[in-house]
């Protein structure tokens, strides 16, 4: 197979407890502002949750592009999330969401969040405002990521290496939530992200 169809997913993320001052050390280095925008994403998955038994994730997404993608677990990384990525922009996600629904994959969650990227040392870095934090994610290679985390003062000791799910799991059990399954921002909620300045493009 000449033409490559998925990507090896490495990342990490770490919670961010003050989302000024990470920015402010972020825009001191040369790292290149990519842009920010609200996503939407719909996982879609079947009545009893066999894709995750199956360490599979498939969903359709909006925001920076509507975009398809289905990620399958690697392989064991204690230090690193790793994942094969199947992705693709497609032009219509709710049609595509409504096909994906008629095979059986009908349950619908739902994950909002405000997400600004940038790139520094060929590691995507991806600050993401959720409904019960806001956390930054690097994606890349393993060394690089290392290399990023440590400039930027990042605690990769701290490092997270599982979904936004999981952790919206952990959350509910804290507050004590109940027969909440997506993760969905208030009316009138006020993003943090939105507000910064941040260079143009």
């Amino acid at each position: 197979m000449d033409k490559q169809i998925k990507n090896i997913e490495i990342e990490i993320k770490v919670e961010i407890d003050n989302l000024e001052n990470f920015i402010s050390k972020l825009l001191k280095t040369n790292a290149k502002f990519l842009g920010r925008d609200f996503q939407r994403t719909v996982r879609m998955e079947t009545p009893n949750m066999d894709l995750e038994k199956k360490k599979l994730f498939l969903r359709v997404r909006s925001g920076f592009g509507n975009i398809v993608t289905l990620k399958v677990k690697n392989k064991d990384n204690k230090n690193f999330m790793q994942r094969d990525e199947y992705e693709t922009e497609v032009k219509d996600i709710d049609t595509l969401s409504e096909i994906f629904s008629i095979l059986g994959f009908s349950k619908r969650l739902i994950l909002e969040k405000y997400r600004v990227n940038f790139l520094f040392k060929e590691v995507k870095i991806s600050i993401d405002e959720l409904p019960f934090g806001i956390y930054v994610e690097l994606e890349g290679d393993e060394n690089y990521i290392n290399e990023v985390a440590e400039e930027l003062g990042l605690d990769t000791t701290k490092g997270i290496t599982v979904t936004y799910w999981d952790l919206f799991e952990d959350y509910k059990k804290q507050k004590n939530i109940l027969n909440e399954e997506s993760i969905i921002f208030p009316k009138n909620y006020n993003s943090q992200i939105m507000k910064l300045d941040f260079p143009q493009k």
